[in-house]
């Protein structure tokens, strides 16, 4: 894993160029590589994690003829595409296969390699610089170009602009994260996930191209326990893949579904299994004891450690600048200590991430059904009414919180509801002419499968926003930051392909979510640990809100603080502030997006 930064100027200043690479240090910690070509037009430079083929033959920028790459993740098809290759290699490195194969291929091998990549190919003989990123935008790339000027960099703090997209400021204050191909910097903007670009060296031109799309099917039905088999030896072979490694390697274990698999169907393969989990002293909040459990049950080498609430009091303001962009997603705090104690024993671990999106995980995906009958209902209002007066609890996805995101998303269509089950009280956070700047629902992803089942189509979008904007960048974000490499085996490519080809009742079947993996997960565990209530991955930070951290709020979000935004309605902040803090009302989300929106703004004085 590493950081990867490049540009084109008319002359590279190096002394700059390198200073920007040295602030991705973090996602490489092990050693540096420049490369500047002859005519000092052309910069790529690499912060390296030592994964796989710890030499200096593996080093980056890796030159082969007229060809450089710089590379950030991991393909761990790399093998299979090497026996295409024949040659006298000069490393073991998967890197090396990718620039061998991109020399023989083209642009059309981006869509042969299997695994997480953000990359850029310096093609001198073509005057090109060649960007890509894998199926899911799992590993960041970001890019900036003017006339005469075309950057890249796996973070937006390598970047030199200050002001602020406020089409993409809305959308945060919709969704508390930035989904689409848009940063929250005018002129910023993502590499598109399935993608690559050509960036023409003597026109100046970007060339942007889609390489993948999924596919769905229903191809596999009926047969649970054909289905399962096949599911079995799929995930076996993704994560076999997974454990290519010349580094010590483990594997979060929570209580859930996708980690408990996970570690299942590793330890079938690896006879000593390290598996970490994190306990609270607060018990409610606390599944590292039935993680224990588990671990005991599958035979791992254990690893748990218990955080008292004051160390992670002291790490939220560093938490919250770690991402180096507005984040609204609060469980990045126990993603962060997850990967920082890891890090103590390990440089890899495997996650569960991407199931809940491929296989239907959330029970957000029987609001269809839920939203036609209760807009059938008469007195809707009054319903909504009473549901508003409900007081708020401080409890994890408490009830009244879920009664009343269900009424104010299920008055709408289901495509405009699915979009709305995800906010709430954003009405007025900003200022009239900051606001109404987008349409308020993912119709642009809804457009692309719209004649799919409509559990496909939900999927769809969430693995396009929700999943890439948030749970993908948190997990990112929080391991680079402890330099920690983290391998997501569900979102290999046969994985995902498998999982598409589902029928939807493999996926939710009457009132249980991922079906079929729970069904699999029942060879390992016994049934009672497997559907028990979903216990999720956050802290009480509502209750934090409102006393530990109250006065970091009122420090953040001051009045002064808020003016000096120039974009948020003050009057609205101050009242969201005041009813969290009495207790009226439970604003924990958006009171912690905007903390993380305002301190952004403030400490890298980004303009309007």
């Amino acid at each position: 894993m590493c950081g990867i930064i490049g540009q084109y100027d008319k002359q590279i200043d190096t002394d700059a160029f390198v200073f920007k690479r040295d602030l991705l240090e973090h996602r490489g910690p092990d050693s540096s590589g420049l490369f500047v070509s002859d005519d000092k037009k052309v910069a790529l430079g690499h912060r390296r994690l030592s994964i796989i083929d710890l030499s200096d033959r593996a080093r980056q920028p890796m030159k082969m003829g007229d060809y450089v790459i710089v590379y950030n993740g991991e393909v761990y098809n790399f093998n299979e595409l090497r026996k295409n290759l024949p040659a006298e290699y000069l490393s073991s490195s998967d890197t090396e296969v990718i620039l061998r194969a991109y020399i023989k291929y083209g642009t059309e091998v981006f869509a042969m390699l299997d695994g997480m990549f953000a990359l850029c190919i310096y093609d001198q003989k073509n005057k090109q610089l060649v960007l890509a990123r894998d199926r899911y935008g799992i590993k960041p790339l970001y890019y900036s170009q003017d006339d005469d000027n075309f950057f890249f960099a796996s973070e937006l703090k390598c970047f030199n602009q200050k002001k602020i997209n406020k089409k993409s400021l809305e959308k945060f204050t919709y969704q508390y994260y930035v989904y689409g191909n848009e940063t929250i910097l005018a002129g910023v903007n993502k590499l598109p996930s399935a993608s690559f670009a050509i960036y023409d060296l003597e026109n100046k031109i970007l060339d942007i191209k889609e390489y993948w799309r999924p596919e769905f099917s229903s191809k596999h039905q009926g047969d649970v326990e054909g289905v399962k088999k096949e599911l079995h030896d799929v995930l076996s072979d993704s994560i076999k893949q997974s454990l290519i490694s010349d580094v010590p390697l483990g594997v979060f274990l929570s209580s859930g579904i996708d980690s408990s698999l996970i570690t299942a169907i590793t330890k079938e393969q690896v006879d000593k299994v390290d598996t970490f989990t994190i306990g609270f002293d607060f018990s409610s909040f606390d599944e590292s004891k039935q993680a224990g459990e588990i671990a005991e049950i599958l035979g791992t080498n254990h690893h748990r450690v218990v955080l008292n609430k004051q160390e992670v009091l002291d790490e939220i303001p560093n938490i919250l600048d770690s991402f180096d962009e507005p984040f609204g997603d609060s469980s990045a705090i126990p993603t962060y200590f997850l990967t920082k104690f890891a890090k103590e024993k390990v440089t890899v671990c495997l996650s569960g991430d991407g199931a809940d999106e491929l296989f239907g995980g959330y029970p957000i995906y029987y609001l269809p059904k839920a939203n036609n009958l209760y807009r059938r209902l008469p007195f809707k209002n009054l319903i909504e009414k009473g549901v508003f007066v409900l007081p708020s609890s401080a409890g994890k996805m408490s009830l009244d919180y879920k009664l009343k995101r269900f009424v104010y998303a299920a008055k709408h269509p289901f495509t405009k509801a699915h979009f709305y089950y995800r906010i709430m009280h954003n009405q007025g956070i900003l200022k009239d002419d900051f606001a109404g700047l987008i349409k308020d629902d993912f119709s642009e992803y809804f457009e692309l499968v719209k004649d799919e089942e409509v559990l496909n189509q939900l999927l769809y979008v969430d693995q396009k926003t929700v999943m890439e904007g948030d749970y993908l960048v948190k997990v990112d974000r929080m391991s680079m930051k402890n330099s920690l490499e983290v391998r997501v085996p569900f979102l290999n490519n046969q994985v995902i392909d498998f999982a598409n080809s589902l029928d939807p009742k493999l996926k939710i079947n009457k009132n249980h979510t991922k079906f079929i993996l729970k069904k699999l997960l029942e060879d390992y565990l016994p049934k009672e640990l497997i559907y028990r209530k979903k216990q999720g991955f956050s802290f009480p930070i509502a209750a934090w809100l409102r006393y530990e951290l109250k006065d970091f709020i009122l420090e953040t979000l001051s009045t002064e603080n808020i003016i000096n935004t120039n974009f948020l309605n003050q009057t609205k902040v101050e009242k969201m502030i005041n009813d969290h803090l009495s207790g009226k009302r439970d604003y924990n989300r958006e009171l912690w997006a905007l903390m993380s929106l305002v301190r952004y703004f403030n400490k890298n004085n980004i303009e309007i």
